[in-house]
């Protein structure tokens, strides 16, 4: 074999070893890529308010994509959407205290609190209105709520029972003395302006129209001061099968917390993009409060506890027996201390 055909082999044989190893690089750069590609994690909401501003900001904050995340929203009712978390058919859901939570929760399923929301400022205007037309010139006091007709958005499973129950223990009742009928926040205004109930709860912008007519009296709030309103639920998905995922959410939910949820942020630079998420005027942004985010994730002591106590009082709304140990068993704070330790 000549000299000049040997060389032509080893020439051949080099090309290819050097064409494997421009494969093989390619495909570890494919590979590379393939892992940084951002996890999905469906969140679902009820609808565009303010409390889920940290999510429906994400295409502009993107600090969801900077944990390796991209979110995907659902939208439905809180029932509803509760049954999908349970099923993992959706990985998080943001909602306030519930009965309906402490049923589903009450049947072993993969469900627990995770992290706390918005937390309604001191001075917030939602809470329980005392009709003046039902009144009659009376001077307004908790006993005169016995045997009364009251409305609520959320009915009689919703977190405002809590400081209903509180109001009516100063006159040593309980939230069996009156009848709940569950109202839109817009019907529940009117049947407070007409006298069709005695009380009812009222909420943003509907406050704004209560105030100027002077047709109700504010008697509580909708939740105890420095209590959450809304909380992050975790399902099975990132409870059991991804908890380093869940991890990773909570830390960017932290992140915004810290970097833009604080002071006045309703009105500040953001106020275009919020009235744009939520599909709302501007104005309306820059007339709602805004909302105190911590900056450390923590739960209030007995949280869902006071609540049980309170949906305990009407009966059949709780469909497990007292002792069960469901609410002292509802969170989960592994991943708010996860988040505490690693957010910036």
């Amino acid at each position: 074999m000549s000299m000049r055909v040997r060389l032509k082999r080893h020439l051949a044989v080099a090309s290819a070893l050097t064409l494997g190893l421009a494969l093989a690089a390619c495909a570890k750069e494919e590979e590379a890529q393939d892992s940084a590609k951002p996890e999905t994690v469906r969140v679902a909401v009820s609808g565009k308010i303010a409390y889920y501003i940290p999510y429906l900001m994400e295409p502009y904050w993107g600090e969801f994509k900077k944990q390796g995340i991209a979110i995907e929203m659902e939208y439905g009712p809180a029932p509803d959407t509760l049954v999908l978390l349970t099923q993992g058919r959706v990985d998080a859901m943001i909602t306030g205290p519930s009965a309906n939570i402490l049923n589903a929760a009450a049947q072993n399923v993969d469900l627990k609190l995770v992290a706390p929301g918005g937390i309604e400022p001191d001075d917030s205007p939602n809470g329980w209105y005392v009709s003046k037309a039902a009144l009659k010139g009376q001077q307004y006091e908790p006993s005169m709520l016995k045997g009364k007709t009251l409305s609520s958005s959320s009915g009689v499973a919703g977190p405002p029972l809590l400081t209903l129950s509180q109001e009516l223990a100063k006159a040593n009742l309980t939230l069996a003395d009156v009848k709940i009928k569950p109202l839109s926040s817009s019907d529940g205004l009117i049947a407070i302006e007409n006298g069709a109930v005695f009380a009812g709860t009222v909420s943003a912008p509907n406050t704004a129209k209560i105030q100027e007519s002077g047709a109700g009296i504010f008697i509580t709030r909708s939740a105890p001061k420095g209590w959450p309103s809304v909380g992050v639920y975790f399902g099975p998905n990132l409870l059991k099968k991804n908890p380093q995922l869940g991890e990773r959410f909570v830390t960017a939910l932290l992140n915004i917390y810290r970097t833009y949820m604080q002071g006045d942020y309703m009105r500040g630079e953001w106020a275009e993009k919020f009235a744009e998420v939520l599909e709302t005027d501007i104005d309306k942004i820059k007339s709602s409060p805004s909302a105190t985010y911590p900056t450390e994730l923590s739960f209030p002591e007995r949280y869902f506890e006071q609540y049980e106590e309170a949906w305990r009082q009407i009966p059949g709304v709780l469909t497990f027996p007292p002792g069960q140990q469901v609410s002292e068993n509802l969170i989960d704070t592994r991943f708010a201390e996860y988040a505490n330790k690693h957010a910036n």
